[in-house]
């Protein structure tokens, strides 16, 4: 019974995020072809700003409430009111040091009304995180899935008549984006009051606050790490580059990362199994492992490769001319593509068996490494050179993690590099032939034909079995199995 509830619960999240990841996709692609580089430069600007800050809100304290009311749910008015009471502090402190933020780097009027505007936005998805970490405490993922999906319906709705309908300035995006947040806010807290048991209030009591400053360290420097070194490339290519550069960099970084829910998803299947193995059978657990490099690494390459030789027409048709710019830095960021979804197997692990404080302590490293990197780089090349960053501190992440597995656990190096290397025979073999094809083709025809002609490869070399092809196949098609099936020792 159990089992089932995870699983529903899982097959919620997971399509509600790929349809939000989807709809954020076409608000950003409409967006920014409406407003142009300099436009799009600002947006990036700004939501990439405040996102930084973002983490200083939460601190893993939405991270420690599910945990907590899991494990306590008796207790989960208390945490949630107690929570909310340390949030408020935070907020404020936050959105002041945002607004500080923006004047030291000095920023023109326009984008630090932008900036803002999307504190705000920061503060309410922080309040709606909170509910629907109760909610998840109690393993009820299923409003959270409607609130995700329909708050960025919201947003699209809103900025296609703030842009569209009431031609309205360039800020408009930004509160299309807090309508969203204002919905789920809503949404989350109403769903909160008539389903649990349970009132919302604030509160600050002492035991309380010292338990949850204890407990949420290790998740805040994690989130910190992982939030700088995800968002400072545009920041700092705002500062040491142009406005252009930016929006250049956003758009290729968008569609480079546009898959990263395939990497997620897999290591949310696998991670529980991983804590069983690492206790009851570090064998199976160094198989576990590899097979879930083997099946990314099987996805993620020639989705890289693909990408890489169809980035121009791609780029044109779906963001038109003026982003023709972007090319270069997308062609590039794909393959940066290929070491974030390696690492997730090596993460997961990781923490899985007790080693959150080295991944905390790898992510840091790679933070402070790409700062270093773009502080070289981008005055050297603009948006190519936060790309080369990005991919450089990429491969610096998985190398750093998959070294660290070697201490947990034993696993077969020269299978998964035989593995490596009929992946991207099969990869380059196909990205000739579409390379060669694409003066003559259009590139949406030459996609289908490249996963064909991929697999055809790949299972011609003995990399992957027809039936192992079936079984991801049914993991996508929902029928019957999960990630987790497949992976399996």
């Amino acid at each position: 019974m159990a089992q089932g509830k995870v699983a529903k619960n899982t097959a919620y999240l997971v399509a509600a995020f790929v349809g939000q990841k989807i709809l954020s996709f076409v608000y950003f692609t409409l967006a920014v072809r409406a407003v142009g580089v300099e436009g799009a430069g600002k947006y990036v600007i700004a939501t990439s700003f405040t996102t930084i800050f973002s983490i200083f809100v939460d601190l893993g304290l939405s991270n420690v409430l599910v945990r907590e009311v899991a494990k306590f749910p008796e207790k989960a008015g208390t945490f949630l009111s107690n929570v909310l009471g340390i949030k408020a502090v935070l907020a404020v402190i936050t959105v002041i040091a945002v607004e500080i933020g923006a004047w030291l780097f000095d920023y023109p009027p326009e984008l630090r009304t932008m900036i803002a505007v999307a504190s705000a936005v920061m503060v309410l998805d922080s309040i709606h995180l909170v509910f629907y970490a109760v909610m998840r405490g109690f393993q009820n993922l299923k409003y959270e899935a409607v609130g995700v999906v329909t708050g960025q319906l919201v947003t699209i709705v809103a900025g296609g008549i703030f842009l569209f309908g009431l031609h309205l300035p360039l800020v408009s995006l930004i509160v299309a984006l807090l309508c969203g947040s204002v919905w789920n806010v809503v949404w989350s807290s109403s769903m909160l009051l008539r389903k649990f048991p349970m009132s919302i209030t604030l509160k600050l009591e002492p035991v309380m606050v010292k338990f949850l400053r204890d407990v949420t360290v290790p998740f805040a420097l994690a989130g910190i790490f992982s939030r700088v070194y995800s968002y400072a490339d545009s920041v700092m290519l705002s500062k040491l580059g142009t406005t252009a550069d930016v929006g250049l960099y956003g758009v290729a970084n968008k569609l480079s990362f546009a898959f990263q829910f395939l990497p997620m998803s897999f290591a949310a299947a696998v991670y529980p199994a991983m804590s069983e193995y690492y206790v009851s059978d570090r064998k199976k657990l160094g198989v576990i492992f590899d097979q879930s490099m083997r099946y990314l690494m099987y996805m993620v390459v020639p989705l890289s490769f693909g990408i890489a030789v169809l980035a121009k027409p791609l780029i044109l048709t779906v963001y038109g001319k003026q982003f023709a710019g972007a090319t270069v830095p997308l062609e590039i960021l794909v393959f940066s593509l290929i070491f974030a979804f390696l690492y997730w197997p090596s993460g997961s692990l990781l923490n899985a068996s007790d080693r959150q404080k080295k991944n905390t302590a790898i992510l840091g490293a790679t933070m402070v490494s790409n700062l270093a990197l773009n502080a070289v780089m981008i005055p050297l090349f603009g948006s190519v050179g936060a790309a080369i960053s990005a991919l450089t501190a990429n491969v610096l992440l998985f190398t750093l993690a998959l070294r660290s597995v070697r201490e947990v656990t034993p696993f077969e190096r020269r299978p998964l590099v035989v593995s490596a290397l009929q992946c991207f025979f099969a990869a380059s073999f196909m990205g000739l032939t579409l390379a060669m094809l694409r003066p003559y083709v259009h590139f949406t025809a030459l996609m289908p034909l490249g996963v064909i002609e991929y697999l055809a490869v790949l299972i011609g070399v003995g990399g992957i079995t027809w039936h192992e092809v079936r079984d991801v196949m049914a993991v996508f098609m929902r029928r019957g199995k999960k990630f987790s099936d497949i992976v399996s020792p």
